[in-house]
């Protein structure tokens, strides 16, 4: 996903990621259709702030990462051509 950005996380478990259009919250209702589990950007601001990105946990042994990264790819995939979830936004556990 090579228009995505981000930088290396200084600390802590988990990475965020930018899209180039405001994506995050279909994103996150689409994702269970697709196996993940996201929480969208704004649940972490307010007034609709960070929209355009998600907060990713890499906690996970890296095969699985890379099994998520290949699903959050189909996801968005999905979005851009009109999905917008069966399921509703999942709350943070």
């Amino acid at each position: 996903m090579p228009h995505l950005h981000s930088r290396p996380p200084a600390g802590g478990v988990s990475l965020w990621v930018g899209f180039p259009t405001q994506i995050s919250s279909r994103l996150a209702a689409t994702a269970p259709d697709h196996g993940l589990t996201l929480a969208a950007g704004p649940r972490f601001g307010v007034g609709g702030a960070f929209e355009r990105h998600l907060r990713l946990p890499f906690t996970l042994p890296a095969d699985r990462l890379v099994e998520a990264v290949g699903r959050l790819a189909r996801t968005e995939i999905a979005v851009t051509a009109g999905a917008t979830g069966r399921h509703p936004p999942n709350e943070i556990a």
